[in-house]
C-alpha cells in the first residue's frame, strides 16, 4: 500500500512537469547551445592529435551471415520443439484443436456481418448505461442492428418529441412538475430501447453462433521418436552457429582498440542535423529532470484527489478545458454579457445547485484562490447563474490591487468598496449592473481605484456591518476575495462563513493551499468545498464599458438603494 501510494505521488508530480514547458525549453536551449559549441571544438583538437594517420586498420569478420545462421538454426529447435510438443500432447489426448472453417464464403460474410452489428449494438448499449441521455438512446435506437425492429421507430419518435417539449422550458424548467414529467417520461422510453436493444442483441449472438463452425477431431499423433532426433539435431547445429558468432564477437573486440581513434572521430563527422537532434533529445531529458526535481521540492497540486486529500474536503466541480469554449452569441443580450462569463456552461449550475439550500438560494458567500483573476471568473460566473435563477444577486470585488472582480464583468468605476468603508460614498453610489442573460442582470460591488493599498483587515467592523446590510437587500451575496488582496481573506472570512476555495490544476502549490486553509482557520469559516481550475488561467481582459451601459448601471444602483 506504502509503494502504490508512493507511486502515484511521483506519478502526479511527474504529470505537472507538463505543465511547466518553459522551463524544459530553457534547460533543453542552454544543453544544446553546450552541446553545439563542444561538438565545434573538440574535434578539431582530435584531429591535430592524429595528424599522420594509424594506417589501415584490418576488416572485422562479416558476423551477418554467421547471425543468419544462429537465428535459422533456432527456428529450427523452436520448429521441432513445437512438433514434438503437438505430438506428444496429441498422444495424451491434450493437443490444442485447431478449428477450420468450412462454412461457405456468403454464410461467414454473412457471419462477419452479424458479429460486427452485435459488437457495435454492445458499444451502444454501454453507452446508454453509462450515459443515460437522449442523445444515447436514439443513437441506439437508430444504429444499424435495430432498423426494422418493430415499434422502434416509435420510440423514437416519441422521445423526439418529449425533448422538444422539454426544451420549450429553457434553462428555468428543473423544478417544474411538466419538465420533471417529462424527463421521467424520456427515461421510460430510454429504458424500452434499451430492453428491445439488449433483446435484438442476443438474437444476433445465437445466429452469430449457429454459422461457427464447430471444432474438428484430434488428429492422429506423429512418431515422436522420429521428432526428437530432429529436435536433437536441430540443438546441435545451432550450438555450433552460436560457437562461431561468438568467435567472430572476440576477433571484432580485437579489432576495436585499434581502432579507437578512427572511430571517436567519425563519430564527430555525424551530420549536424543528427548531432542537433541528439543535443535536444538530452537537453530535454535533462530539461525534464530540473523540473522534476523543482516539482518534488515544492510539490503542485495535480487533481482533484490530491487537492481532496489535502484539504479534507471534496471537490464541488472541476472547470475543464471545454466550459465556455466557443459559445455562439448571435442574440444581442447574450452579446452584452462580458466575455468571461459562460452562458450555457453546466459546471457552474452543477456548482450552484451544491452550494443553495432547500429553496435554492445561496445568501452570503466568499470565493478565495490563490490567482486573483481564476478567483474572479468562478466567483462572477456563480453569481450570474444565481441570477439567472431570478434572485437578486450582489457581486462583492474584494481584490482592490487588481480589481480582477471588475475586469471579468467589464465595469468602470472609480470608486467602489474601499470608499464606502471608509465612509466617502454609500453602497448605493458605487453599485453597477451587469447584464448575464436575457432579460437579467445581476449587481457588482467594484473593489475602487486599482493598485489601492488599503488594508480590509484595518476595516473589518465596517465590512462586517456592511455585509449584513448587503445580505438583508439581496437574496444572494458572493464575495471575491483572492489572495491578492490587501488582508482580503482574513477580513471576509471574518464575516462569511461559507467559503468555497479556488484551486488550479499544476500551479497551485501544496504549501499555498495550506497558507489559504489557515487563513480561513482562525474565525472559523466553513470550508464548503473545492472548485478544481483544470484548464488554462483566463487572460485578463480590459474593463472597458460595463456590459449593461450607464443607464442599466442607474438602474442597478437605484433599484437597491431604498
Amino acid at each position: 500500500m506504502i509503494h502504490e501510494r508512493s507511486a502515484g505521488w511521483f506519478r502526479r508530480r511527474a504529470r505537472n512537469v507538463y505543465q511547466r514547458p518553459l522551463l524544459v525549453g530553457s534547460v533543453a536551449l542552454g544543453v544544446v547551445v553546450l552541446m553545439v559549441i563542444g561538438l565545434v571544438a573538440v574535434p578539431r583538437r582530435l584531429e591535430r592529435g592524429t595528424e599522420g594517420g594509424t594506417g589501415d586498420v584490418a576488416a572485422p569478420p562479416d558476423t551477418a551471415a554467421i547471425q543468419a545462421s544462429v537465428v535459422s538454426a533456432d527456428a529450427r529447435v523452436a520448429e521441432a520443439d513445437a512438433a514434438l510438443a503437438h505430438a506428444r500432447d496429441e498422444v495424451l489426448g491434450r493437443a490444442p484443436v485447431t478449428v477450420v472453417d468450412t462454412f461457405p464464403p456468403a454464410l461467414r460474410l454473412r457471419r462477419d456481418s452479424l458479429d460486427a452489428m452485435s459488437a457495435e449494438l454492445t458499444r451502444l448499449l454501454q453507452r446508454a448505461e453509462d450515459a443515460p441521455l437522449p442523445a444515447s438512446y436514439r443513437a441506439l435506437g437508430g444504429s444499424a442492428a435495430m432498423r426494422g425492429v418493430p415499434g422502434i421507430a416509435s420510440l423514437l419518435d416519441t422521445l423526439a418529441e418529449v425533448e422538444r417539449s422539454r426544451e420549450d422550458f429553457g434553462a428555468a424548467g428543473g423544478v417544474d412538475p411538466i419538465f420533471v414529467a417529462l424527463t421521467s417520461r424520456a427515461t421510460q422510453i430510454g429504458r424500452r430501447i434499451r430492453q428491445m436493444a439488449a433483446a435484438r442483441n442476443d438474437a444476433l449472438r445465437r445466429e452469430v453462433a449457429r454459422l461457427t463452425p464447430a471444432p474438428p477431431k484430434l488428429a492422429t499423433p506423429d512418431d515422436t521418436l522420429r521428432l526428437a532426433l530432429a529436435r536433437d539435431s536441430a540443438e546441435s547445429a545451432a550450438a555450433a552457429a552460436r560457437r562461431q558468432m561468438e568467435h567472430a564477437r572476440l576477433v571484432a573486440q580485437a579489432l576495436e582498440a585499434r581502432a579507437e581513434r578512427e572511430r571517436q572521430i567519425a563519430a564527430f563527422g555525424v551530420p549536424a542535423a543528427t548531432l542537433l537532434v541528439a543535443a535536444l533529445a538530452l537537453g530535454l531529458a535533462l530539461g525534464f529532470g530540473v523540473a522534476l526535481a523543482v516539482e518534488i521540492r515544492h510539490p503542485r497540486v495535480s487533481d482533484g484527489a490530491e487537492a481532496e486529500a489535502a484539504t479534507g474536503t471534496r471537490v464541488l466541480v472541476t472547470i475543464g478545458p471545454g466550459v465556455g469554449a466557443g459559445e455562439l452569441r448571435r442574440r444581442r443580450a447574450d452579446q452584452q454579457v462580458p466575455a468571461l462569463i459562460v452562458l450555457g456552461g453546466e459546471e457552474y449550475q452543477l456548482l450552484y445547485t451544491q452550494l443553495a439550500d432547500r429553496a435554492f438560494n445561496v445568501p452570503l458567500l466568499a470565493v478565495v484562490g490563490d490567482d486573483a483573476m481564476v478567483t474572479a471568473v468562478v466567483a462572477a460566473n456563480l453569481a450570474a447563474v444565481v441570477a439567472r435563477q431570478v434572485r437578486t444577486t450582489l457581486l462583492v470585488d474584494a481584490d482592490a490591487p487588481f480589481r480582477s472582480g471588475a475586469i471579468v464583468t467589464r465595469t468602470r468605476a472609480t470608486r467602489g468598496l474601499q470608499d464606502v468603508l471608509a465612509g466617502r460614498v454609500e453602497w448605493s453610489e458605487v453599485i453597477r449592473s451587469v447584464v448575464v442573460g436575457r432579460e437579467r442582470t445581476m449587481d457588482v460591488l467594484p473593489a475602487g481605484p486599482i493598485g489601492s493599498s488599503a488594508s480590509l483587515a484595518a476595516s473589518k467592523d465596517a465590512l462586517s456591518h456592511l455585509m449584513r446590510h448587503l445580505a438583508r437587500r439581496y437574496e444572494c451575496v458572493i464575495v471575491n476575495a483572492p489572495r491578492s488582496g490587501q488582508g482580503a481573506i482574513p477580513a471576509v472570512t471574518g464575516v462569511v462563513s461559507d467559503v468555497i476555495v479556488c484551486v488550479r490544476t499544476g500551479r497551485t502549490s501544496l504549501v499555498m493551499l495550506q497558507q489559504l486553509l489557515s487563513a480561513l482557520a482562525p474565525d472559523g469559516a466553513t470550508l464548503r468545498g473545492i472548485v478544481l481550475w483544470d484548464r488554462e488561467d483566463p487572460t485578463p481582459v480590459s474593463a472597458g464599458a460595463p456590459a449593461a451601459g450607464p443607464a442599466a448601471a442607474a438602474t442597478g444602483a437605484g433599484a437597491h438603494a431604498s
